[in-house]
């Protein structure tokens, strides 16, 4: 189907059911919500694949493998919620069991929606990627400039509370004091583009142009892997 825009009723559903929090209920709405909640990202995934794939062609591109559950995992959490109100999709790469891989994303939840591309998760990654920022390394200089290429979109991930190169240059703090990186768009107030399906294209344009971020993750994430092997 054409993307149109995702459901004010899907979303409202989608909250009601995790506040429910009961079988019962989600069994009774199962259908709606997968109507009314579900379908939208099917329909978004095919939507952005052919673009999407120019940027990855090795991107799974499957709906099923690419959109997260309603039925949330509680085994290893403390909140044993059952749902969730928000839901998201993945594009990225095959990967290992447990692997973290770069990917791009896009969320909606009850109070917010946005979009982006993250990485930096596995051993080593940030180490090299701190050290690509360091030596002005070709990719990062890239990854840089796409980033200031999408207004609105800004740099994120948890700091150190200590700084890992307190030497180096002011504007190289933010590169380099993460425990892992992405770049995100986060709104909570308007809801219209999300609604209307009108955000698609920005998003794309914006993901289009953080393809050198993405390869920058991906260097990262390779260069740190060769490490591992290289000292077994």
């Amino acid at each position: 189907m054409a993307f149109t825009g995702f459901h004010a009723a899907g979303i409202d559903l989608l909250q009601l059911n995790r506040l429910q929090n009961d079988k019962a209920f989600y069994e009774e709405h199962k259908e709606e919500i997968k109507r009314l909640g579900v379908q939208p990202f099917y329909d978004l995934i095919e939507h952005m694949t052919p673009d999407m794939l120019e940027i990855d062609p090795l991107f799974v591109t499957v709906p099923s493998r690419m959109v997260s559950r309603v039925r949330r995992d509680t085994r290893y959490t403390n909140d044993k919620t059952l749902y969730r109100a928000n839901l998201w999709l993945y594009f990225r790469r095959p990967r290992a069991q447990y692997e973290d891989v770069p990917f791009f994303y896009m969320e909606v939840g009850p109070d917010h929606w946005g979009y982006g591309c993250w990485g930096g998760f596995g051993k080593g990654e940030m180490a090299e990627l701190r050290d690509m920022v360091l030596k002005s390394d070709k990719r990062f200089l890239e990854a840089k400039a796409a980033l200031d290429a999408c207004p609105g979109m800004t740099l994120a991930g948890e700091l150190f509370k200590r700084p890992k190169h307190p030497e180096a240059a002011p504007a190289l703090q933010t590169w380099l004091n993460r425990k892992s990186i992405g770049v995100d768009f986060y709104e909570t107030a308007d809801f219209a583009p999300v609604l209307d399906g009108t955000f698609a294209e920005q998003m794309l344009l914006y993901f289009h142009r953080l393809a050198p971020f993405y390869r920058l993750l991906w260097a990262a994430k390779e260069r740190a892997q060769a490490g591992r092997e290289a000292a077994r």
